[in-house]
């Protein structure tokens, strides 16, 4: 795969599935069950590296049980953070410098739970690679922390 189709897929993942706060968070609960997830999506990846340009501006498609849910716009250094419905995602990814959707950056559909918070970091590693680096943790609903 090529580094800017890396790039773009991590872009692609990080715009959907995942949430990191500094605070305390607790989900949408209905009863016992969380209708909510947090996503938090850092893009970290300067494209001079990959010999595009530095802000490597992608728009991330994000569509909920088949339906478009978001167009999220994303450069270098930018943060998405949102508290999303629980459901089935995709996502596909546009490249506003290169003008098409990467084929291969399509991602889902995937089921994405309640009660989830995850930090998914976009970065190069130590040979230029993209990477991704994933936290995962659960949240407490607020009917488990009453």
């Amino acid at each position: 795969m090529k580094p800017f189709a890396k790039i773009v897929s991590m872009i692609a993942v990080l715009a959907l599935f995942f949430g990191f706060a500094i605070s305390p968070v607790q989900a949408q609960t209905k009863g016992d069950q969380c209708e909510t997830f947090f996503v938090n999506v850092s893009h970290g990846i300067n494209g001079t590296r990959l010999g595009l340009s530095k802000e490597l501006p992608v728009i991330a498609y994000v569509y909920k049980d088949g339906g478009l849910l978001a167009q999220i716009p994303l450069e270098f250094k930018d943060n998405f953070q949102a508290e999303l419905p629980v459901g089935e995602y995709t996502i596909e990814v546009f490249s506003e410098e290169l003008g098409v959707f990467i084929d291969s950056m399509k991602v889902g559909p995937v089921e994405i739970p309640g009660c989830v918070k995850v930090n998914l970091l976009a970065r190069l590693g130590e040979k230029g690679e993209p990477t991704i680096r994933v936290l995962v943790r659960e949240l407490a609903s607020k009917a488990a922390s009453r």
